[in-house]
């Protein structure tokens, strides 16, 4: 199936709370593409038609502020049969406006100005959960990545069709009994399945139903596209520049036993010489000099003696 990029204006957002008024039905589309996962949007209802590529969802809750719209599909062919297509959501870094540096795996925009202003969530009680085939998992104020469930098990020709809830929660009690506050929610996923690599991130942008809101949906798509390369933290890169390198080990060894422990070392070693857009470089590629397996031996001891005194 050839793949195109187009821009989506905002009528692509309210077609997916209104497809089913307007004959549409625009999902997730996931395929395999040389070996790993892809992302695109496609009208279910009308299958022949392309895949478009894409990475930005924007979508619209209800007034119950639970929507099964957009699902995820793939057609029979596009990915192995009788494999488990799961999820996992991605921590993100905003880089502009008064959040500068504010890492979580939920964002979130009020939805006032002409330009977005991303950050924390109203309270840190927010979460936004999708329901897998097995179990809830929420995305909030976490700052690493947390492991999704299964969205559904591939037909043996390798085709899905299946919608599961996203929902939004302002205080972690499964219920909408009080409203989240009016605005525009980010979150950011992968798609994972045995045999393929990881899909590159993708991002929904969620908006709350009230009418002053939907005009913000646009700037906010804009928004995450101009950074969709660079919007997910990357493993190691402490001082969030976009690559992992020397600057990191600095910024985790003066922070050790305070910010950083061994297993944030093991982060930056595994992803050493990784940039933005090419997570999981391997750093056996890049030998480690002996000064600095020394350094840190000497810190990681100095740390131990320390806690032994208290």
């Amino acid at each position: 199936m050839q793949a195109m990029t187009r821009r989506w204006p905002l009528c692509f957002s309210l077609a997916i709370v209104a497809g089913a008024a307007q004959g549409q039905e625009l999902d997730v589309h996931s395929y395999n593409v040389g070996g790993k996962l892809n992302v695109g949007v496609i009208d279910a209802i009308e299958v022949g038609n392309p895949t478009t590529a894409t990475r930005v969802f924007p979508a619209l809750f209800d007034s119950f502020y639970a929507v099964n719209n957009p699902g995820f599909f793939s057609l029979a062919g596009d990915l192995p049969g009788s494999r488990d297509l799961g999820w996992d959501f991605q921590p993100m870094t905003v880089d502009s406006g008064s959040h500068a540096g504010y890492h979580s795996t939920l964002l979130y925009w009020n939805g006032v100005g002409a330009t977005p202003n991303f950050g924390p969530t109203p309270t840190p009680s927010y979460r936004l959960t999708l329901f897998g085939r097995s179990q809830g998992v929420a995305a909030g104020g976490s700052d690493a990545v947390v492991p999704g469930d299964v969205i559904q098990r591939t037909a043996p020709n390798g085709s899905i069709h299946e919608h599961r809830f996203f929902f939004l929660d302002d205080n972690g009690d499964g219920l909408n009994t009080t409203l989240p506050a009016a605005g525009i929610y980010l979150l950011a996923m992968t798609l994972r399945m045995n045999g393929l690599e990881d899909s590159d991130p993708f991002f929904f942008v969620w908006g709350t139903p009230e009418p002053s809101v939907i005009p913000a949906i646009a700037p906010a798509v804009d928004w995450v596209e101009a950074r969709v390369d660079s919007l997910v933290a990357l493993e190691g890169d402490f001082n969030l520049d976009g690559v992992v390198d020397a600057a990191d080990y600095t910024v985790w060894r003066d922070g050790l036993g305070v910010t950083f422990d061994q297993g944030d070392y093991v982060a930056w070693d595994s992803n050493y010489a990784a940039t933005q857009g090419a997570v999981g470089a391997a750093s056996a590629a890049v030998p480690e000099p002996a000064a600095l397996l020394a350094a840190t031996a000497a810190i990681v001891l100095a740390c131990a003696t320390k806690r032994r005194a208290f």
